[in-house]
């Protein structure tokens, strides 16, 4: 999040009056937003076939969960079975058209959260397990509130955000917050390669 506001401060000054509505989605909303017309730019990891979109970011999730979670003490690597038994925190569709569990695994003990800050906090107090962004508790890994789980397979996936504009003709304070947009995206990309 901080660098989009990166860009938006960036933006402020050039903005010659432009107002600026700020949405977090998740899921399809973004993509609900793109179709329905009710927004100028998107950044989305979802987008519709007839859409012109620019690659933005890789994002890593990582399969986590509290260092006292049943899922570590078993000791050994976890098959779907082990995580069926236990409470998944997944992160609402904000999309109202087709929502879709991204993620969910099926099991009947879930908590749904509306954003990944609140999962992210569920999971680190100990309440379930889930996928989460990578950049986003790289903290928590480090300091060991989270701990990734041993999974025989998937324990890692990733997707991309793409940016996009809602108009085939984008004007210029919406080409140029882009532009501001994916210079910080090309700033974290340098920042996460090691």
């Amino acid at each position: 999040m901080y660098r989009l506001l990166n860009a938006l401060h960036a933006f402020a000054p050039q903005d010659r009056g432009t107002r600026v509505l700020l949405e977090e989605v998740v899921l399809s909303g973004a993509l609900e937003a793109l179709e329905q017309d009710h927004a100028d730019l998107i950044i989305g990891a979802e987008l519709p076939s007839a859409s012109l979109a620019d690659p933005l970011l890789e994002i890593e999730f990582v399969a986590v969960a509290h260092p006292g979670h049943p899922l570590h003490g078993l000791g050994r690597q976890l098959k779907m079975a082990d995580l069926e038994k236990e409470m998944q925190v997944v992160v609402k569709d904000s999309g109202q058209q087709a929502p879709r569990d991204f993620g969910w695994l099926g099991a009947e003990h879930r908590w749904t959260v509306s954003s990944i800050d609140t999962a992210v906090t569920t999971i680190r107090h100990g309440l379930g397990y889930g996928w989460l962004p990578r950049h986003r508790i790289q903290a928590e890994l480090e300091n060991g509130q989270l701990l990734p789980l041993p999974l025989a397979s998937g324990q890692i996936y990733r997707t991309h955000l793409y940016l996009a504009f809602g108009q085939e003709h984008p004007g210029p304070a919406a080409q140029l917050l882009s532009d501001l947009i994916r210079t910080q995206a090309d700033s974290w990309r340098r920042d996460q390669s090691p």
